[in-house]
């Protein structure tokens, strides 16, 4: 067998074993490769890397992600690209289904996922990607796959940015903070304890968390409190009881919330 015919019989063999493993779909010449599975809840990808830009994004359910010093909440309609070499972990809250693609650093575009980010996925965008994953990696690349590629990669440096990012900070002082509320989510103590707990006059904690997380303290702890919740929907808990471990009067002033967020 020629060397053109025995790459062409590799890549199909590698297709196949890519319906079940991500890791080979990788070491396809595609520029961008496409993936999609159905992960059980509490499925856990622990800690690893990609030699390629991944975008990871949920046709349906929730996943949490950590990535670049940031804990991410990706609900349906969202993604997270994840650039070459970050390490990453996700972890699926309720039955999740995925599209993943796996972008060569190389390719026209590409700059694009050089920045670890949620985004938005719009219904243009999501019909593009489901495309591509239709299409499972044919090789040798007909135009149309080529074509979705780039849109798909166009579109994804114009996707806007989900609201769900929690930053979290470098300052050791600031961190023991975010540990406690972490703890006690429904915490109702005031920023006055969280500052005492800090070490820090309020007036310094205020202006240190701003500018450690780009978020102020309260806008973090909103975050924080509707990637809680979105979890727990996503299990099937009972969004009354969900609000009272947040502490919120009842579920209504918790969706009140979450939607100012999202």
């Amino acid at each position: 067998m020629g060397p053109v015919f025995a790459q062409m019989g590799q890549n199909a063999d590698i297709r196949r074993r890519g319906s079940s493993s991500s890791d080979a779909v990788q070491l396809l010449p595609h520029g961008v490769a496409s993936y999609a599975r159905t992960y059980a809840d509490g499925y856990l990808s622990t800690w690893h890397d990609h030699p390629r830009h991944q975008l990871v994004y949920a046709v349906a359910g929730l996943m949490t992600a950590e990535a670049g010093g940031t804990s991410w909440a990706v609900p349906a309609g969202s993604g997270l690209i994840v650039p070459a070499g970050m390490l990453h972990e996700i972890r699926m809250a309720g039955e999740v289904q995925l599209q993943s693609l796996y972008i060569d650093p190389a390719e026209p575009e590409a700059e694009a996922m050089a920045e670890c980010r949620a985004v938005l996925v719009g219904p243009l965008l999501a019909r593009l990607i489901a495309a591509l994953c239709e299409m499972n990696n044919p090789w040798p690349l007909p135009p149309r796959a080529h074509h979705l590629s780039r849109l798909i990669l166009i579109e994804l440096g114009a996707a806007p940015k989900s609201p769900l990012s929690l930053p979290y900070p470098g300052d050791a002082r600031l961190r023991r903070v975010c540990d406690a509320l972490m703890d006690s989510p429904g915490s109702g103590q005031t920023i006055d304890h969280w500052a005492a707990l800090a070490g820090m006059s309020r007036r310094s904690f205020t202006r240190r968390f701003q500018q450690e997380t780009g978020l102020s303290f309260g806008h973090w702890r909103d975050r924080l409190r509707c990637q809680i919740a979105l979890r727990a929907e996503a299990r099937g808990e009972k969004m009354e009881q969900v609000a009272q471990r947040l502490g919120y009067a009842s579920r209504q002033s918790l969706q009140g919330m979450m939607k100012r967020v999202v």
